[in-house]
């Protein structure tokens, strides 16, 4: 299974209240799919790796499927939206997973600063 990294793809802006947060969509249909309904505001609850919700259903590629994922990376499986920030080491044996971006690098520790339960609307940069 693919590791889906987010080089090359579409910029977009992950804001909760006024802390603005870089991200990249990658190629896949899921995140192409994803795409097509920006902007997207969502309310999300912190959990030990990662904040999550459920979410509409998209178009997606079993093929584009993977274990686990790093931190930073932000998914959309199993019917849930997340942004992972930890659990990268014990992520490995997690199935099902399909990456559709990934917070920029350097601002990750601002995603693991934000409350325990947030808004975040998400546009293209």
């Amino acid at each position: 299974m693919p590791n889906q990294e987010a080089d090359a793809g579409t910029p977009i802006i992950l804001k909760v209240d006024t802390t603005l947060i870089p991200a990249t969509l990658n190629k896949t249909l899921t995140a192409r799919r994803f795409r097509e309904k920006l902007p997207f505001t969502i309310a999300l609850q912190r959990y030990e790796s990662d904040y999550c919700s459920s979410a509409p259903p998209l178009e997606t590629d079993d093929t584009e499927r993977q274990f686990g994922w790093k931190n930073g990376d932000i998914g959309y499986f199993g019917g849930w939206f997340t942004i992972l920030f930890g659990g990268q080491e014990s992520s490995k044996n997690t199935s099902g997973v399909l990456i559709i971006g990934r917070v920029d690098e350097g601002h990750l520790d601002a995603v693991r600063g934000l409350g325990r339960s947030i808004t975040v609307t998400i546009d293209l940069a």
